[in-house]
């Protein structure tokens, strides 16, 4: 293949896998706005239709390491293909379901779908494009989709809904789907077959997903029950029991599905810890800024979409600096400097819903934004660098799995706290998003002191 027909399939590549990784985060956010249309619809309780949003991300989260191995060890062009036509006829039976309960399934499945596909994504984009600038760029669109898809989702979910109805979210993903399976076909490189087969890791598999779905079931029922101690404590502690279970099983089996030497890399615990603090204050800043404009301010869906809009595209446009700042300063010290704007960022979008002064929304949000554009392209390379090819799916599922897991805490945590604030919802907006600031602060701590110094030139080294 000469080198112009290698430059132009590479960029088919990244677009396809780009607009793949930009629906899934959408899609986590999508449902959103469409909550109201969905309660009234099947007369169903707020928190009972929150499981819309609850499911995708407990099935998202809690399959990610065997999808990761999956894509490592049967294909990552396979599971890309695979989850995309699941996630496809999920969106499309989810969308004409008669029954709420066929429409939570229906998510779950969207959810386990996407752990198919998010690994392998990442897998294929440090693994398709040469070591260096290239992987840099290709890794800064991901991040643009990846970032703007937490806010974009809101907007997307606040249009679609006003427009149309609830059942639009989901439907607009069959064409999309129906679009991207056989684009994948053309663009995407073979698949090689794996240099030896490494056995099953059932026990591990089994303890791994059971654990995360428990510690996850109980993350989403303190955030839609307000921290009931019987329906939260118990899933609670049977997570940290089977995931504690888990990582002894992972210490005697021969072939692990997660090494326990890659957690002994510092930059892929160090970075992983991050990406659940930095996601976690992003997932629930998106919904707090919601319930404001639309409870607070009164604006419907739409507004309050397209108030949002600056925050995403802020968000996507300084994503695509990343490469350059790599080039000048470790990626360390990019990661560290978003996460202190994007604290920032959150202290002036405090600072303007507790004081009522709205002049200030827009520029809190676009400090946000720029500071929460590089992360995950700094946070990937930091993530991938010390890890072998073999890995890197598995690498791809467990930033992707701390992404769900910071974002369902996230959501969990700072809604409940503004919740319960006794001063109203502007006043426990404004300290939601203060104590969001404060976790930042400890991520920027951590990322200084536990990373150490990398700088990528050329060669990526």
């Amino acid at each position: 293949m000469t080198k112009t027909r290698r430059t132009t399939a590479h960029r088919g590549a990244l677009a396809l896998l780009c607009a793949a990784q930009l629906v899934l985060m959408v899609d986590f956010s999508v449902v959103n706005l469409a909550l109201p249309g969905i309660t009234s619809a099947f007369s169903a309780a707020a928190g009972t239709a929150l499981w819309t949003v609850t499911g995708y991300a407990v099935a998202f989260g809690a399959l990610l390491p065997l999808g990761g191995r999956l894509a490592d060890d049967l294909g990552r062009g396979r599971m890309f293909v695979t989850g995309l036509g699941v996630f496809g006829a999920a969106s499309l039976i989810g969308g004409l379901s008669p029954w709420l309960a066929l429409l939570l399934a229906m998510r779950a499945v969207q959810g386990a779908a996407a752990a198919l596909i998010a690994p392998a994504l990442l897998s294929l984009l440090t693994t398709v494009f040469p070591a260096g600038p290239a992987t840099h760029r290709a890794l800064a669109w991901f991040g643009a989709a990846t970032s703007s898809g937490f806010s974009l989702g809101v907007v997307v979910g606040g249009g679609l809904t006003e427009l149309a109805s609830w059942r639009s979210v989901l439907l607009i993903n069959v064409p999309l789907v129906a679009a991207a399976v056989p684009l994948a076909g053309r663009l995407l490189p073979s698949d090689a077959p794996p240099a030896r087969r490494r056995p099953r890791d059932l026990p591990g598999a089994v303890t791994g997903t059971a654990g995360c779905v428990a510690l996850l079931l109980g993350i989403g029922e303190a955030g839609a029950r307000g921290g009931d101690p019987l329906r939260t404590g118990v899933p609670l502690c049977l997570g940290l029991g089977l995931l504690s279970l888990f990582v002894l099983v992972e210490r005697r089996a021969a072939a692990p599905l997660v090494p326990p030497s890659v957690f002994r890399l510092r930059s892929v615990a160090v970075v992983n810890t991050v990406t659940l603090l930095v996601t976690g204050v992003m997932g629930a800043l998106t919904l707090l800024l919601t319930v404001f404009l639309q409870d607070v301010r009164g604006l419907g869906p739409l507004a309050t979409g397209a108030a949002l809009l600056p925050l995403g595209l802020v968000t996507a446009a300084v994503s695509q600096v990343s490469p350059r700042l790599m080039a000048l300063f470790a990626p360390r010290r990019v990661l560290a400097g978003g996460v202190a704007a994007f604290a920032l960022g959150l202290l002036v979008l405090g600072a303007a819903v507790g004081s009522g002064h709205d002049g200030l929304l827009l520029p809190g949000m676009a400090v946000c934004g720029a500071g929460f554009g590089p992360f995950f392209t700094t946070a990937a390379v930091t993530a991938t660098q010390d890890l072998p090819a073999a890995d890197q799916g598995l690498a791809g599922a467990l930033t992707s799995m701390s992404t769900q897991i910071g974002t369902a805490l996230g959501i969990a945590f700072l809604v409940s706290l503004a919740e319960r604030h006794p001063g109203g919802t502007a006043s426990g907006i404004a300290l939601a998003m203060r104590s969001g600031a404060v976790a930042l602060a400890v991520a920027v701590a951590l990322t200084l002191s536990a990373l150490r110094e990398r700088r990528h030139g050329p060669t990526g080294a």
